[in-house]
This record gives structure tokens, sequence and C-alpha cells, in this order.
């Protein structure tokens, strides 16, 4: 894929126009090129990608938000990758999470047995863990659908749990999910994540895990980090871009698409894939249909999340592992992660790139934000992180587009057809199970099908 000037654009040249090259958009483009079809994606900031891209600072290379991909080996974003992209990228795993609860530390326990000797609790919590546990690992999808309207706090409290530590470490690691606390998770979409697996699972095989588990966490970093992997899914795509190439308007006939306009130009197509947000439609569809405004308006009600990111560059190696580490307490909840112990081509040599993310609190400051970051017991337990700060950066960005709640979960959002012929919707914020990169593959997937299905 090539990138062109607006004026130079022939829209005859293309079978397919994409509105956003977030990584919706860039994986239906992607898919499509395989189709042989040519594309044109259109991008309003100054650099493709959306969230899903990375730069320099000083030496260091950082994403825009800390991505570890879940499901790395087994997940629809992987094989999105493997069946479009060749050859895949290459991907190293993580050692496993780790929640600090003030002064103890524990993994997810993935057994009975482990469950029985987590040191975050005592005897009676340990047990409530084991039957919350048992349940959900032998939980069929369908039930977990049945609990789509309840957030997660309702659904523990209806099954008994009460133990304080369980709930916030749950929190913990849905907050940085699902971008909401457990007061407002959606139940479906805790139930889905803590059980790791968009499909049914057979019983014999999910009583075989609950009574001795499973150490391969199929979760890791991208090496080249998310700037790597977009350039070569831009590679091998089709067609051409246009960046700072606001979308203003889509335009609807006679029940069909008929084109979109940028800055002022016309650009006629009669298929259009919009990686817009979709808030934000509302304001953009052009149709004198009301089944076409009310479609649009009823999604423009979605909450975004947004997240922070802290980049630390340090002059020496301090942690120089690849664990996932959570400190719960004391609060707010962080996810701290050693980018250059998977990659070391992000960081100088001799030194570490580490990342601390968390939920961005809204009204306050983000220099207020950026301390309680550093301090809140990540001086206290990692002295060392703060002592030998090289570089620093920090990001506010959207989290996941849409945040995982009631109303906004995979089963209640719309796409990827639309009440406009020709026009389709893609992004972790239209369908597709899962969260981040592997939600924007099922919903590429999703358009992928409906085009090849409508042709």
């Amino acid at each position: 894929m090539k990138e062109k000037s607006l004026d130079r654009v022939d829209e005859s040249e293309y079978d397919v126009v994409i509105a956003g090259s977030g990584a919706g958009g860039l994986l239906t483009a992607l898919g499509l090129s395989e189709d042989g079809k040519r594309v044109l994606v259109l991008e309003k900031e100054n650099h493709l990608g959306g969230v899903w891209y990375g730069y320099n600072v000083d030496g260091y290379r950082v994403d825009q938000g800390l991505h570890v991909i879940t499901r790395a080996k087994r997940g629809p974003f992987s094989r999105f990758l493997r069946k479009y992209l060749r050859p895949p990228p290459e991907i190293v795993l993580h050692e496993g999470w780790y929640f600090r609860v003030n002064d103890r530390v524990g993994t997810i326990p993935s057994s009975v047995a482990d469950g029985l000797r987590w040191p975050l609790t005592g005897m009676v919590g340990r047990l409530s863990l084991i039957r919350i546990g048992a349940r959900i690992k032998m939980m069929k999808l369908r039930e977990m659908r049945t609990y789509q309207h309840l957030t997660f706090i309702e659904y523990l409290r209806m099954k008994g749990v009460t133990n304080q530590t369980i709930m916030d470490v749950m929190e913990s690691a849905l907050y940085l999910a699902a971008g909401v606390p457990i007061e407002q998770a959606s139940a479906y979409e805790a139930l889905r994540t803590l059980k790791d697996t968009d499909k049914e699972t057979p019983k014999i095989r999910s009583l075989k895990n609950l009574l001795f588990g499973s150490q391969d966490y199929d979760e890791g970093v991208a090496i080249g980090g998310m700037q790597g992997l977009v350039n070569r899914v831009v590679s091998a795509i089709n067609g051409d871009y246009v960046l700072n190439a606001p979308v203003e308007r889509i335009t609807e006939r006679e029940s069909r698409v008929t084109g979109l306009t940028v800055r002022g130009k016309e650009i006629r197509n009669s298929k259009i894939v919009s990686n817009i947000p979709l808030w934000s439609l509302p304001n953009i569809i052009d149709s004198k249909r009301t089944e076409v405004t009310s479609f649009f308006q009823n999604w423009s009600h979605m909450r975004p999340t947004k997240g922070v990111t802290l980049w630390l560059g340090l002059d020496k190696v301090i942690i120089g592992d690849r664990k996932s580490r959570v400190i719960v307490h004391p609060t707010p909840s962080r996810w701290v992660l050693s980018l250059s112990s998977f990659d070391p081509s992000c960081a100088p040599d001799g030194k570490e790139l580490v990342a601390i993310a968390m939920i961005f609190i809204e009204g306050k400051p983000i220099d207020e934000q950026v301390q309680m970051m550093k301090g809140n017991g990540l001086s206290t337990y990692h002295p060392g992180i703060v002592d030998h700060i090289d570089m620093e950066h920090v990001q506010v960005s959207y989290a996941t587009r849409a945040a995982l709640m009631p109303g906004q979960t995979a089963l209640d959002r719309p796409g990827p057809r639309t009440p406009v012929a020709g026009l389709y919707i893609v992004g972790t914020d239209t369908a597709g199970e899962g969260v981040g990169l592997q939600q924007a593959a099922n919903s590429a997937e999703g358009v992928l099908a409906a085009l090849r299905s409508d042709n």
C-alpha cells in the first residue's frame, strides 16, 4: 500500500473504500487484498493504525499504549495473521501474571491445588476462590450469555462471593481489560475473559484443566513492536492510503451508499467500510431515512474508556524478566511490564524499557496521575525503577474503544452490516468477541464474510 495525496486519488481504481485505519480497518484491507481487491484507506491522523502504532523517544521504541497480545497462539488475531500475513509475526510469550496485594504476591491459580496454596488470602478465601473458579471453568458460553445484563459484582454476590481480596484481584484483572470496575463491568465479558476462551470447551477438557491446570500463558509481545506489525500489514495491502483525510460525510441514496466526502472532495464508491467510532457516525451519515438515522443514533451513547501509559527508559536493567505484574494495592491498579525483556531492540544496549499502565481518571490532571503511577507502592516494591529513569514519556489514549459493560458487550453491538446497503462497520466497538486486537480481528472477519456473501 502506498501513500497518495487526496488530489491524486482516482476513485475508479478501488473496489472498496475504508474510512479509518485502526486495527479493524487495516485488517479488513489485508483480507480484501488476499481476495484480489484493491482498496483505498482514508485516515484523519498523520499516521496509520489508530492506537495500533509506535514511535521512538530518545532512543527507545514505544507503542501507543501497553499492548500484550492475548491468545497469541490460538486467538482470532493470531489466526487472522496466519491466514493473511506470511510469514506470521514472531511473538514472545510472557511467564504469567503476578498480582501484588500490599506485601503479598500471587499468580492466577490454574488448578484446584494452586487455589489451595494461593498466598493472597486465608483458607476460607481460598475455598471461595476454588468454588467460583470451578464454576467459571466448567461454565458453557451459552450460560455466560444469560448474564449479559448483569454487572460482574452482581454475579459474584449472587454466587455468594464476599472475600474482598478475591474481588480486588478480579477487579484489577478486568479493569485493565474492560476499562471499568466490576461494579460496571459486564458479567458476560468478565466470565468469558476469566474462562479464557471464545469457544465452547468439551466438559472433560474443562475438568482436566480444573484439576491439573496449565502453565501455558498464551500471551506475549510481538518482536518489532506494534509499529513493526503495522508496517508488515500495510506492506501486504493492495491499494493506497491518504493521511490527514477526515471523513466529513458518508452519503446514502435510494437505500445504498454512494460515496463519502473528505475535505470537500467527494469520492464515489458503492462499497464502504467504516472504521470510524460508532458514536461519531450520527454526525457523518447523510441519509433521509429514519431507519438509518435511528440505527446510528442508538449507538451514539457508547462509552469509550481511556488508558494512561507511562513509559520509563532505565539506565540499567532493573526488572529483566517477562512477567506481567499488577499492583492491586496500594491503589490505583497498575500493570507493569518490561518490554525490553521480550524484545531487546526497543531499548539501547544495557538499558531497559518498562511500561506502567492504568485506566485514565477523568477530572484529575495528568501530572497527578503520573505521580500516582510512580508512587503508591511502586517506589516501595520496585525502587530501582524510579531511581534509574533515563527517559520518561506519558500517553493518554483509548484503552478499549468501548467499555465492556452491559449494553456495550460483544453481544449487544451492531455489525458488520448497516441499514445502508454497501456500508459496513468494523472495529472494536462494532462486533466480535474479545478485546483489543482480538476483537478487531473478529470484527474484520465478520466484515470480510459479509462482503463476500453480498458479492
